[in-house]
């Protein structure tokens, strides 16, 4: 029976399936395929035919199309969710023939459009026998998971004996363990020539180094926003909901406190997970927020995000690590490569560091942060006015009060904060008595002391006349920062 349109449970089954990482195991031909999902110990084989057919589960009970028959039509084939072949209960010979032909693929002849403006490619390897990597093009994916390689930005190894083509190290590796041999010297099959790709080992060596390169932040979940904190509670990360003025820059808050109309005279973005663009929302309105996320951010969201995008400015850029390749280095690593452009480090190029331990080359990566402020592979905030520390040239978890409060006071303003020192003989005395809020004359000062940034807790009232050792009780007490910096004579 032919279908004219799509069923809703087979329309849940492609989005999880675009959404679900899987990986080709083995080929039984052009249409048949064994696979595995991630995370997940059981094999399934899908043979497309009249009809399709799934040893999972979902088939045998539904007999309609599952989440690996519509991975296979969209993922490895390329059809369109809304094609009329993606959707029906099998496909005859001819329509068959057309799918394995690739008809339905709109053919481009764009130039190699890579990101980096480093390298072309990594030199050959010295290995006997070993060819050139081949360049890593706009479309190209990843012939077990059926990624694209440069939008997925992991490690790539590649057949280094046969085709040079470009393999996820992480998908190499579940293509090597399904494989009966696995002798370290012995030779892996490539998942495209079928010749050989590389000996065990040597897969094993990169699969190590390269697991390096994984942080901890991209572990973390999506609702974390990463290097945000919320201007007003000072909440670090926000999770959930994460609102952006419009007009401020840098400026954030979290759900509660946006519900507490703590910034009304500007409009704000909202996103919930920090992959997301920012999606326009009326002030203060929590049906319209409920309905921007639903929906996708349209042509309007999508100017307004590149016109209010924050930057890291130039200073900021400049303070962030950056190193030489030189010999014995652990860059050089096989394995270890700029998850952008997916090309090895090589001597003399330069590579900078970003606060969430991500390194990339410095062609790479500096274009970008001209445009964004967040790592390219965990979305990190890497410039929040908060919470960076110019004299480190990173970002700091906890708030530190601002070495240059004094400076902008006048010396009237900060004689009120100093204590008078004891000599020798005033020890033996009593100790002297001074007024919180008069300069003193006496040697020059044995303590400092700084108010908090909350001028609500400056305005209470303070003895006027006090003892020193019952002074520094007082303030204990109260709600004040203290800072004692002894001056030696």
């Amino acid at each position: 029976m032919w279908r004219k349109a799509v069923s809703d449970a087979v329309s849940s089954h492609q989005h999880r399936a675009l959404n679900t990482t899987i990986f080709i195991l083995k080929e039984f031909g052009p249409i048949g395929f064994l696979l595995k999902e991630d995370g997940d110990s059981k094999k399934y084989k899908v043979c497309l035919g009249d009809p399709h057919t799934c040893t999972c589960s979902t088939f045998q009970k539904e007999k309609d199309l599952c989440t690996h028959i519509c991975w296979i039509l969209m993922r490895k084939f390329r059809l369109p969710r809304d094609h009329d072949y993606c959707f029906q209960y099998g496909l005859a010979e001819r329509q068959i023939l057309e799918l394995l032909q690739g008809l339905h693929v709109t053919k481009t002849t764009s130039p190699n459009d890579r990101r980096s403006s480093g390298p072309s490619c990594p030199e050959p390897s010295e290995e006997d026998g070993s060819i050139r990597q081949k360049d890593i093009e706009k479309d190209d994916i990843c012939p077990i998971c059926q990624e694209e390689l440069l939008l997925k930005k992991m490690p790539v190894t590649y057949c280094k004996f046969s085709c040079g083509n470009n393999i996820h190290i992480s998908c190499m590796k579940v293509w090597a363990d399904h494989q009966t041999k696995r002798d370290p010297r012995g030779l892996l099959k490539c998942p495209l020539c079928r010749e050989d790709f590389g000996t065990f080992k040597q897969l094993m060596e990169q699969v190590k180094n390269a697991g390096a390169l994984l942080t901890n932040y991209e572990k973390d979940c999506l609702d974390k926003h990463l290097g945000v904190m919320c201007n007003s509670c000072r909440v670090c990360p926000i999770t959930g909901k994460c609102f952006k003025c419009t007009e401020c820059s840098y400026f954030h808050l979290c759900e509660d406190c946006f519900r507490r109309t703590v910034h009304p005279q500007h409009c704000f973005m909202v996103r919930t997970k920090r992959c997301q663009p920012w999606q326009t929302v009326e002030p203060h309105s929590s049906e319209e927020t409920q309905k921007m996320e639903k929906h996708s951010v349209g042509s309007s969201s999508s100017s307004m995000f590149g016109a209010m995008c924050d930057i890291v400015p130039n200073y900021v850029m400049k303070s962030l690590p950056m190193v030489r390749v030189r010999k014995e280095s652990r860059l050089l690593y096989p394995g270890v490569q700029c998850r952008i452009c997916l090309s090895r480090f090589q001597l003399g190029q330069h590579v900078r560091t970003l606060p969430c331990k991500h390194k990339f080359h410095t062609g790479c990566v500096d274009p970008l942060l001209r445009k964004s402020n967040c790592c390219p592979l965990d979305f990190h905030v890497i410039y929040n006015p908060l919470m960076w520390n110019p004299k480190s040239g990173r970002t700091e978890r906890s708030l530190a009060p601002s070495s240059d409060i004094l400076s902008k006071r006048t010396d009237d303003q900060i004689s009120e904060f100093f204590l008078p020192a004891l000599t020798g003989k005033q020890k033996d005395q009593q100790r002297p008595s001074v007024g919180v809020n008069e300069s003193s004359s006496l040697i020059p000062a044995f303590g400092r002391i700084i108010p908090l940034r909350n001028s609500h807790l400056r305005q209470r009232p303070s003895p006027n006349r006090v003892d020193v050792k019952d002074l520094h009780l007082w303030m204990t007490n109260n709600p004040v920062k203290v800072m004692l910096m002894r001056k030696q004579e």
